[in-house]
């Protein structure tokens, strides 16, 4: 098989320029073969734009969207190479030495499937770190033919869950299009091409982002399990699941471009809808110390890919994770109260996944000059820590009274004595998680025993809660701020902001002396340890005394949510209105131009979905770019009228 693709490089070198460029590319990422695998350079021979047929996998503005561009520059490619989860697998065998084949076959079989999956195949019991950084397939990631190759049998059940995915020796690969023309990719390649519905849903991607890993006890002895990260479940007992919107939703968007998927045979019709493979998340931190480091880590991807890479997960931290709005009000003529309430989203808690995530709200309040009177949330610019933490940990606030007080959205794991943790084997449960959860979360919903608050959020009746309503996505934080004088003018900024790596991991895994670990600290300590900013909003305040009527709604009317983002071609617009009334919704271009009007009409209490396909008022696509939706809501009961604003990208 690999002397026939190499006979193909041979081809493509006598073309011209399109082969060469396919030929470079290529042989920056593996070309070997296992008996179940084949390198992602195998796959972008056809499937990345090249001859015979130059404008294969190209957006219509021309634009390389093909699988391999895209994700390359990924943390799914990059999963065996990222320094920090090689650190942390060391770091972990450093502690309990006794479970070191244990660690590293577990950690390795979703951050190197190629390589382990081939092992155990092979008849192993377990597969070693040292193997995989030997093997230019177990070091590909999660590359082409590992996901593209998993079967539908176990799928959403807990038997896949913890990379229990299932991949037989068939040569199977599973796509989105139906009737795919398949001696082609035999010939060429010796896989054939099926059709798979399951490639499409988020079961796929939980058999690897559903993890529980092995608790140990003080004597070094596994004694149960944890949950790590379970994404999934979350997303099961939300209102996401059962309108059927899945992970490749957001993370693999789709246009509806007709595109041909692969550069031979020339015949080939186009296909559409068509998944381009971002896989964005949330890592901007580590993306960003990839391109510092490439030629170090062995990234085979460009600055450009990555700068790309960055751009789109930037996009998606602050359009479509959380929304701010907030209120003011005078407890008493030296009392501000302000209340901020966060909404969740996405399709699952937030922050999601791995534990050391978290994000957290910044609340300043100035006077009329622009002095600092009271800041909670500021952080250490040096070291990216927050200022005034707690000790073990910042617990959940309902109110927060003094500037030490941090509204921290988190998981903290405990170990099996009820102590703080950030050593995943020592993991037994967790002593706080109030990421917020997603819409419809419930206590009583499906895998609840798996993803449940824990902490102080508990007893928030504002947390996940609406009075005796349950499952809003919402959490409502009250800032009560004294020494002030109602008679002045104040200015209040709030923002939230996200980290995908906090300080005290890092602290933590510096106790382990390995290779690994010096390595990442030697990245780390280089890096831009600034948070993301989320979402930001700012309340003036005038001297207007007690009974402002100039305030803020914080429970909005009006929540928007707007999907996929960025779009190709159509874009939906998702309200949810709490109380009835007239609502407007327009788009705008940045220059303040209006290009659309979507809606005008009364709208009830509830859902309401709207889409809006990219074109101008009289039906001509627009150009790429940003644009604003404006969504204006006038109270049926009160008359008060609002404007909410989202911005939105149309990419082609």
């Amino acid at each position: 098989m690999l002397s026939q693709i190499r006979k193909g490089f041979k081809i493509v070198i006598f073309v011209g320029v399109w082969g060469i460029l396919n030929l470079t590319l290529a042989q920056e990422l593996p070309t070997q073969t296992s008996t179940l695998f084949s390198g992602s350079g195998n796959c972008a021979v056809c499937h990345q734009p090249g001859i015979p047929n130059s404008a294969a996998l190209t957006a219509p503005d021309g634009s390389d969207i093909s699988p391999v561009t895209l994700w390359r520059s990924v943390m799914m490619a990059n999963a065996a190479r990222d320094p920090f989860w090689q650190a942390k697998v060391t770091a972990e065998v450093a502690a309990h030495p006794q479970l070191q084949q244990i660690i590293e076959d577990k950690c390795a079989t979703c951050h190197a499937p190629l390589g382990r999956t081939e092992a155990i195949y092979n008849g192993q019991q377990y597969y070693s770190f040292a193997e995989m950084k030997a093997d230019p397939l177990a070091m590909d990631g999660v590359s082409c033919t590992a996901c593209h190759q998993i079967k539908s049998t176990n799928l959403g059940l807990g038997s896949s869950f913890s990379g229990h995915y299932i991949i037989e020796n068939d040569h199977v690969i599973y796509g989105p299009y139906q009737n795919p023309v398949a001696d082609p990719m035999i010939n060429g390649s010796g896989y054939t091409p099926v059709y798979g519905e399951h490639v499409k849903g988020s079961e796929l991607c939980a058999t690897c982002h559903t993890l529980f890993t092995p608790t140990v006890n003080n004597a070094g002895e596994i004694v149960g399990e944890a949950p790590e990260q379970t994404p999934y479940l979350e997303w099961k007992n939300s209102v996401y699941s059962a309108q059927g919107i899945e992970c490749q939703n957001c993370h693999l968007p789709s246009i509806d471009d007709p595109v041909v998927i692969s550069n031979r045979p020339t015949t080939l019709n186009s296909r559409s809808p068509f998944a381009k493979h971002y896989f964005v998340g949330g890592n901007v931190f580590m993306l960003k110390l990839l391109k510092n480091h490439a030629s170090e880590i062995g990234v085979t991807a460009t600055a450009e890919h990555l700068d790309s890479t960055i751009a789109r997960t930037l996009d998606l931290l602050q359009n479509q994770t959380v929304q701010l709005t907030a209120q003011y009000d005078w407890e008493s003529p030296d009392t501000l109260v302000v209340a901020v309430a966060v909404k969740n989203l996405t399709g699952h808690k937030f922050p999601t996944g791995y534990p050391s995530r978290r994000a957290w709200l910044v609340v300043e309040v100035e006077d009329a000059s622009g002095q600092s009177l009271f800041a909670s949330g500021s952080w250490d610019t040096e070291t990216g820590e927050i200022l005034g933490l707690d000790s073990l940990y910042e617990p959940h606030y309902n109110v927060v009274r003094n500037p030490e007080q941090v509204q921290i959205y988190q998981s903290v794991m405990s170990d099996v004595d009820g102590q703080v943790n950030y050593t995943l084997l020592r993991a037994a449960g967790y002593l706080k998680d109030n990421r917020i959860p997603p819409e419809g979360f419930l206590s009583t919903g499906p895998h609840y025993d798996s993803t449940a608050v824990e902490g102080r959020a508990l007893q928030d009746p504002n947390f996940n809660r609406r009075g005796d309503e349950e499952g809003t996505g919402v959490d409502t934080v009250y800032y009560k701020i004294g020494g002030l004088n109602s008679a002045d003018a104040y200015r209040v900024n709030v923002k939230m902001v996200y980290q995908s790596l906090a300080p005290r991991f890092v602290q933590d895994l510096a106790q382990y002396n390995t290779p690994e670990v010096q390595t990442f600290l030697n990245y780390y300590n280089q890096a831009d340890k600034t948070p993301v900013t989320l979402d930001s909003l700012q309340l003036t305040i005038g001297s207007t005394g007690i009974n402002s009527p100039e305030r803020q709604v914080a429970e909005s009317p009006l929540l928007i949510r707007a999907y996929p983002n960025p779009f190709n071609p159509e874009v939906n617009l998702d309200l949810t209105l709490s109380r009835a009334g007239k609502v407007t919704i327009r788009v705008y271009n940045l220059l303040g131009e209006r290009v659309r009007d979507i809606f005008s009409g009364s709208l009830g209490v509830g859902r309401h979905r709207f889409t809006w396909n990219a074109t101008a008022a009289q039906g001509r696509r627009v150009s790429s770019g940003t644009y604003l939706v404006e969504v204006t809501f006038r109270d049926n009961s009160s008359g008060k009228e609002s404007k909410q604003y989202r911005k939105i990208s149309y990419l082609k």
